[in-house]
């Protein structure tokens, strides 16, 4: 880790406290889950690096709007 884009920061989510983050493997297992996002994820899941990959998340900020969904790369 180099310390740039060691996690995955998402602009303003924060301000979306009721917010769900939910990140799954190409397997459909959720590696990540956060209500809030005051801790960008970091790639890791149960404390170990998960492998270089894509993943598929599902944000919903609980505003009233249509949940987003996209890929996400982890490379190392």
């Amino acid at each position: 880790k180099d310390g740039i884009n060691d996690v995955w920061n998402i602009q303003y989510l924060n301000t979306y406290t009721d917010a769900t983050i939910a990140v799954f493997n190409r397997y459909g297992q959720q590696v990540f889950y956060s209500v809030g996002y005051n801790t960008p994820w970091n790639g890791q899941y149960k404390g170990s690096d998960l492998p270089v990959g894509t993943y598929y998340y599902i944000i919903d900020t609980k505003k009233g709007h249509t949940p987003f969904s996209g890929y996400v790369t982890i490379l190392r």
